[in-house]
């Protein structure tokens, strides 16, 4: 089996589209996926936030998925976690410095993690950053 592990650090909506959408075809096709959400993606995870659709950096691309209604990242990580071999890690750090607890974040994290721990789990398999 392929392993990919994502590290997301961005916080601009198009990547983080992007890489769930990448992260859940890759785990539906039958790889082995890890994603690590890092820095300023991390504060994009926090549920109100989502619920309400609050987002900073959103270009054109952006505004068309937010209005068709497309299902957003958190959605698309969870359908990849249902239907494929995926895994979603909170950065430790990430999670303290935005001052906020898991409980506060979309319900798409297996486990809070440093980076130490994300590399051994992404050893052996390709890494993209984005």
């Amino acid at each position: 089996m392929d392993k990919i592990s994502i590290v997301l650090a961005s916080d601009e909506f198009e990547k983080l589209q992007a890489a769930a959408m990448m992260a859940s075809v890759a785990a539906v096709s039958g790889m082995e996926v890890n994603v690590f959400v890092t820095m300023a993606a991390m504060a994009c995870f926090v549920k109100e936030r989502v619920d309400r659709k609050e987002f900073q950096k959103v270009g054109e691309v952006g505004r068309k998925v937010l209005e068709k209604k497309a299902p957003l990242y958190a959605d698309l990580l969870s359908q990849g976690k249902m239907m494929g071999g995926m895994k979603v890690y909170a950065c430790s750090l990430a999670l303290d410095l935005i001052e906020k607890p898991l409980s506060e974040m979309v319900p798409v994290f297996d486990d809070v993690v440093g980076v130490a721990t994300f590399l051994g789990i992404a050893e052996g398999g390709q890494v993209m950053f984005i």
